[in-house]
């Protein structure tokens, strides 16, 4: 490498040979604090994106692997391959009073795509891709301003294009969901409300199924929660707005079954969840190995 830089430059400082570097000054810097200090004290939210990404580009370029896989395993703590790290992000994301705020503290999905396929990243890609399908098309479309530079930043129309045809399979998913679990639901076996002489008794839990499937078609969680158009929680709201108090700490017996059919059905919804999340890389567009 010397013999060939010196064939190429003749700048020396002190009789030192200068090498070179394309990359911006700032990228640099915080490379070699990166080399020299470690990444312990590096952060991995919004405010700190910059200085990460940075250092991960020039980790893979340079091929400083240490660097690269401490990186790419914080950021997998995030952009996760398992459905249970996902949920313990977005239970961070979500305030005291129940309110979802991701982009206070999560890096916006796009740059994470962008990123991960500058680096050859895939495993970041579905949980990334996901996140992002949960705004609408035309804001995807559009891209992501940053707030202190101003600078957007786009999807290339590849990554557009698969992300909106995962997006259309998530939704197909939860319609399947409604129809298969919710829509007509029998009572467990075990119902507690099944030998019932009253018909109007005996269908208690059948009428709380029939509730919910009402609450999700119109999309209950979005406007409280800030989660719209999220099919992976609104299946997990189906069960959870059944023991869900009220501002005045009530339950709505209307959306309550009895606790065999609820168990029953929270087995279904565990099941289902878990299928949607394995399916992601194949509905994006990603080779399913990366999370094998």
């Amino acid at each position: 490498m010397i013999e060939t830089l010196e064939s190429q430059q003749t700048r020396y400082i002190e009789g030192r040979l200068v090498l070179e570097l394309s990359e911006p000054s700032n990228d640099v810097y915080y490379f070699l604090l990166a080399l020299y200090d470690g990444i312990s004290t590096l952060k991995y939210d919004v405010s700190d994106f910059g200085v990460m990404s940075a250092v991960l580009l020039l980790a893979t370029k340079y091929e400083v692997k240490y660097l690269r896989m401490g990186i790419l395993g914080s950021l997998s703590l995030i952009w996760p391959r398992h459905l249970s790290l996902w949920e313990a992000r977005e239970a961070r994301a979500t305030n005291a009073v129940g309110v979802y705020e991701p982009r206070k503290s999560i890096t916006h999905p796009i740059l994470i795509i962008n990123l991960a396929r500058a680096v050859n990243a895939s495993e970041l890609l579905p949980a990334a891709f996901y996140d992002l399908s949960r705004s609408s098309p035309s804001a995807c479309a559009a891209g992501y301003t940053c707030p202190s530079t101003f600078t957007t930043h786009q999807l290339s129309d590849a990554d557009l294009l698969s992300l909106l045809r995962g997006k259309e399979h998530s939704s197909r998913f939860l319609s399947t969901f409604i129809v298969k679990e919710l829509e007509g639901r029998e009572p467990s076996m075990s119902c507690i409300h099944r030998m019932e002489l009253d018909v109007a008794r005996r269908r208690i839990c059948q009428a709380a199924f029939e509730a919910i499937t009402f609450e999700i078609l119109r999309d209950i969680n979005g406007p409280t929660c800030q989660r719209s158009s999220d099919p992976l929680f609104a299946i997990l709201d189906a069960e959870l707005m059944q023991t869900r108090e009220d501002p005045l700490g009530r339950l709505n017996s209307a959306l309550r079954a009895c606790e065999f059919c609820r168990s029953e059905f929270g087995a279904a919804v565990d099941a289902a969840r878990e299928d949607f999340w394995q399916a992601l890389p194949t509905w994006f567009g990603i080779d399913p190995v990366v999370w094998s």
